[in-house]
């Protein structure tokens, strides 16, 4: 992995656990009224530092994701095909699964590991 693939990779790890803090805090003051789906407005886990895009999921979406510390949410067109491919699909997103050293990067970056 060259030091570029690195750098974004680590950036987006940065991003992941900035997400992970927005969760936990919207778990915490849940203030759906009963019946209603909890819906998060996470940032793009793209690895462009400038990018503070957001993607609104629904935590069990978000979750779903996260159960693989491989996988990150992205923007469309925010995909690195480079270091990642593409493995699912929403509403104003898609889920990325990082390739390689990529991989490896996110697994010993991931905050809940």
């Amino acid at each position: 992995m060259s030091a570029s693939e690195e750098r974004i990779a680590r950036n987006e790890a940065l991003f992941r656990e900035f997400n992970e803090r927005v969760e936990d805090v919207a778990g915490a003051f849940d203030l759906r009224d009963e019946g209603d789906v909890l819906r998060i407005e996470f940032v793009c886990e793209c690895g462009n530092l400038d990018c503070l895009d957001r993607i609104e999921l629904r935590r069990e979406a978000y979750e779903a994701v996260r159960d693989d510390a491989r996988r990150f949410v992205v923007v469309p067109g925010h995909e690195d095909m480079d270091i990642a491919r593409v493995v699912g699909r929403g509403e104003g997103y898609l889920v990325v699964e990082k390739v390689e050293e990529a991989a490896e990067v996110a697994i010993e970056h991931d905050p809940r590991s």
